[in-house]
């Protein structure tokens, strides 16, 4: 028997985020005897009609990989105090449109960079920053794009057997409440969890939009820096 809060949680499961693995699971649990007690036909109806929406919204999304987050996955070691000279030559060999950098020179730029802090030589922190800027710009633009298209997935819908489901359950969990009692206190739940659901998408609809809005910002200030930083820096002697 499924209880009130696990009927909600697979309700207010975002789009395309595991929704068909949770409603497996619960059918194989109920198949299995895993449930202490078996639950109701209103139970059995709802995760059938919960497997027909999760089968409708299709794989799960994708999300977006920084450079940074696998750089902070990779990180180890003591960081340096700046820049060597092969770490010089080998930004001199990045392409100066940030555009153009590689994934895995992102990923090699974003641990340097997260070090930059720990450098005694200013000019060292300087140029990396001055490097990796702009090419986290970019993965910055396109993760804020993947955000907002997941964002703007349609959630899945709400079955028209899941308000007899929670019934039961909450009948079940509070065999006090007279019956009507049981109906109106689950129809509150779930309009409460639907609520909430929204709002949760509508604030990420937000986030990107807002995500993006900064990256175009960034990228426009960045058209008009066309130096390379290897070339215009003045005083620059080496680490």
């Amino acid at each position: 028997m499924l209880t009130s809060q696990q009927i909600l949680d697979l309700i207010g499961q975002e789009p395309r985020q595991g929704l068909a693995g949770q409603v497996a699971y619960h059918r194989r649990a109920a198949r299995n005897g895993m449930n202490s007690v078996t639950g109701p036909e209103s139970h059995r109806r709802f995760l059938a009609d919960m497997g027909d929406v999760a089968a409708a919204i299709g794989p799960p999304s994708g999300k977006y990989v920084h450079p940074a987050d696998d750089a902070r996955a990779g990180s180890s070691g003591r960081p340096a105090e700046a820049l060597s000279p092969a770490d010089i030559e080998w930004l001199r060999g990045l392409p100066t449109d940030p555009a153009q950098v590689s994934y895995d020179d992102a990923v090699q730029l974003a641990r340097i960079a997260a070090n930059a802090s720990a450098f005694k030589d200013p000019s060292s922190s300087r140029l990396i920053n001055q490097r990796w800027t702009p090419v986290k710009e970019i993965h910055d633009a396109r993760a804020a794009q993947v955000a907002l298209s997941n964002a703007q997935t349609t959630p899945p819908s709400v079955p028209s057997s899941a308000l007899s489901a929670l019934t039961d359950a909450v009948a079940a969990e509070t065999p006090q409440l007279q019956p009507d009692e049981a109906v109106a206190r689950a129809g509150k739940m779930l309009r409460e969890t639907l609520d909430r659901r929204n709002a949760a998408r509508e604030q990420k609809l937000l986030d990107a939009r807002a995500a993006i809005a900064k990256a175009d910002e960034a990228a426009t200030v960045r058209t008009r820096v066309t130096k390379d930083p290897l070339e215009s820096r003045s005083g620059w002697t080496g680490p």
